[in-house]
């Protein structure tokens, strides 16, 4: 996880499911950059790895 969250533009990773319910990890992004295509495997430790652009994600403010 933590290799994945230091390429720029990476803002997440989480466990998720594919439509034929398989697990996969899925690691959120700003924009799909070419560098995120080059850097970010289509498969890590067995498992499929997708990748979804989130846009920029803030926390929520106190209120």
């Amino acid at each position: 996880v933590n290799d994945l969250m230091a390429i720029p533009g990476v803002v997440g990773v989480a466990v998720g499911v594919l439509e034929d319910s398989t697990p996969c990890i899925k690691v959120y992004v700003v924009n799909k950059t070419d560098e995120i295509k080059k850097r970010v495997q289509s498969e890590l430790e067995g498992h499929p790895v997708r990748v979804e652009v989130s846009g920029e994600i803030k926390p929520m403010s106190g209120q």
